[in-house]
């Protein structure tokens, strides 16, 4: 503790115990015992027990406020909580005084004194603890000369937060003038003076009556659906929107509940939040070495932020970026303090480089995220895809077995269900691979596929956040093009679960909710930077590229989904036996095949594991 802190504590304490003098001898006054002569006024033998009385009374109270934390308490911000530990002390303090004097039988004590007493102190006390937060609320001016003027759309406990937080901190320019809230029992009702003036559907009208300059959404727990009815409705009427932090965001600890932010698209196609088995996950992680691949990429990156909640040993991440492997690092030992993070810059190609971080390293389970993930990209250079989707999972895979690694966790996609691209092939011949291992030598191999995570690097939402900044256009592949979406937060979390789950060779599926057309993406992004779309924003299309599907698939003929005891993990069940055997041997051939560039014989043997296999649609660059 510093002198300031030490300086600032003993000048409260000096306070207190010139406040408890004066309150219990004012206390005497009021009972009549003394007059305003002041003590000389008691008879002789009763003056040594006033005196007595009196610093029994200040050192009892002034230890009762102590062990309370009266003198850790930041009284600018003091609010009904404080005012309630100011009742319990004082309650306390005085029951300990009834004890001594009554129960001890102490001469001379009017038993009114003590609740003379206890009316006066409470009064002093609050009168001064609370002047704190008055000042500084005078410091600041008064809220009615604020400039923005915002609505609050939810009354409950954020809500209340949030009015309370803008009514007391004098230093923003929020005046909050009413609340919009469905509960019809709220209607009517005022909370700390602002009113619950109608129904989330009155927005506009309220904009309006109000005079409102921004719309605050204070309800983490909203759907998307809700929060883009609310957003879009604010800016037809030229209002900013901006809400709290949705519970993922709390939860995972990258946001705080009374932190006010711009809505983005993640709030307006906003899903459920994943309830993970916790304790399942920490019995499983914790104090184990956990392997990452592709560390620092998007997945990979919010896969380390989330392991490391459930206490591991060590944490490995491997990425052949040396910039994407610094920044995680860094976050996680700063911004985190875990301080087990071991970083690699190796490819998971280079055999002899994994080997010895694995010797090295001893994980316990691999979370095997890297891969080259851009279709189009992909299509032009066919050969680096499988040769780091199939042939690097593959050799990364049998070290695992050969290791004793328990749990190898690969992160798949649903480009890999009748894959109409090479990164698709990919991903696909690496599902079969780990499918046909299943379990070797106590390594258990499991396979998670999702679609299209939102804000990932290269990903949809960046790209056209980045054209409606430049002024447009948006550029649409094609108006009937869908897509598969959830968070990198909740595919991170899922993925982890899925883990626990996995006994080997499943194939999880992770629940992705409806597909979202991308036009109408587009149009709600342009919508949420208040602009019109076709108007403001210009929309153009460049047709669908090589490799692309106008809809994704999560699973493929043979395939049917099967619920798990987990709601948003399905299981892709195989409708027949898998022969392993002949499968292992064709993808052996196959990455045979791959490095010779032997490709009559490779579009031969690819067609035999990847049914609708087509060299010339897949196949070719150009």
């Amino acid at each position: 503790m510093n002198f300031s802190k030490i300086k600032n504590i003993a000048i409260q304490v000096v306070f207190d115990i010139l406040v408890f003098f004066s309150a219990f001898t004012l206390s005497f006054y009021l009972r009549g015992q003394i007059t305003l002569a002041g003590l000389e006024t008691l008879p002789q033998e009763y003056l040594t027990y006033v005196v007595e009385y009196t610093l029994i009374i200040i050192a009892v109270k002034v230890i009762i406020f102590a062990i309370f934390g009266m003198y850790r308490k930041i009284w600018k911000y003091a609010s009904f909580r404080e005012f309630i530990t100011i009742i319990e002390c004082l309650a306390l303090s005085a029951a300990i005084m009834i004890f001594v004097f009554y129960i001890l039988e102490a001469p001379y004590f009017p038993k009114s004194i003590l609740i003379i007493d206890f009316l006066l102190t409470l009064a002093m006390v609050a009168t001064s603890r609370y002047s704190a937060r008055l000042f500084n609320e005078l410091k600041f001016g008064s809220i009615y000369t604020r400039e923005r003027r915002a609505l609050i759309i939810g009354a409950g406990d954020a809500g209340e937060m949030i009015a309370r937080e803008m009514i007391r901190q004098k230093n923003t320019q929020y005046k909050p003038v009413g609340f919009l809230d469905d509960d019809k029992q709220k209607l009517g009702q005022q909370i700390h003076g602002i009113k619950v003036v109608g129904k989330v559907s009155e927005i506009k009208k309220f904009i309006k009556k109000l005079a409102v300059d921004e719309v605050i959404i204070a309800m983490p727990s909203a759907s998307g659906e809700v929060r883009k009815d609310i957003a879009f409705k604010a800016r037809e009427e030229g209002v900013v929107c901006k809400t709290l932090p949705s519970l993922y965001e709390i939860i995972d600890g990258r946001a705080h509940l009374y932190q006010v932010r711009d809505i983005q698209i993640e709030d307006i196609l906003g899903r459920k939040p994943v309830k993970i088995e916790y304790s399942k996950i920490i019995s499983e992680f914790e104090g184990k070495n956990i392997l990452i691949t592709g560390a620092g990429g998007s997945i990979g990156s919010e896969i380390c932020r989330q392991i490391i909640r459930f206490k591991p040993a060590k944490l490995i991440m491997v990425d052949n970026s040396e910039n994407n492997i610094f920044m995680i690092e860094q976050e996680l030992t700063l911004a985190h303090n875990f301080i087990s993070s071991i970083p690699v810059v190796a490819d998971i190609r280079d055999r002899t480089s994994i080997k010895g971080v694995f010797k090295k390293y001893k994980p316990d389970y691999v979370f095997h995220a890297a891969a080259y993930k851009h279709v189009p990209l992909m299509q032009l250079n066919p050969e680096a895809a499988l040769q780091n989707n199939f042939v690097g999972t593959k050799a990364l895979a049998k070290l695992c077995a050969d290791s004793g690694v328990k749990k190898f966790v690969m992160l798949s996609t649903d480009k890999a269900v009748k894959p109409n691209s090479v990164m698709g092939l990919s991903k696909a011949l690496a599902e079969k691979y780990l499918q046909s291992l299943s379990k070797e030598k106590n390594t258990s191999y499991v396979i998670v596929r999702f679609g299209n995570v939102l804000g990932s690097k290269g990903s949809v939402v960046p790209i056209f956040k980045e054209q409606i900044e430049k002024g447009g256009p948006v550029v649409v592949t094609h108006p009937q093009m869908k897509r598969f979406f959830m968070t990198i937060s909740e595919a991170s979390q899922l993925v982890i679960q899925a883990c626990v789950m996995g006994k080997g060779g499943e194939i999880f599926v992770l629940d992705m909710g409806e597909p979202i057309n991308i036009l109408e993406l587009a149009r709600n992004m342009i919508r949420l930077y208040g602009l019109v779309p076709d108007k403001d924003i210009t929309i153009s299309y460049s047709g669908v590229r090589r490799g692309e599907k106008l809809n994704e698939e999560l699973v493929c003929e043979e395939e049917q989904l099967v619920p798990t005891d987990f709601s948003s993990i399905f299981k892709a069940h195989r409708n027949g036996k898998l022969n392993k055997e002949e499968v292992l041997n064709l993808l052996f051939n196959i990455e045979k095949e791959i490095t010779l560039y032997d490709y009559k014989h490779l579009f031969k043997d690819l067609k035999k594991v990847i049914p609708n296999f087509d060299e010339k649609k897949i196949w070719s660059k150009h």
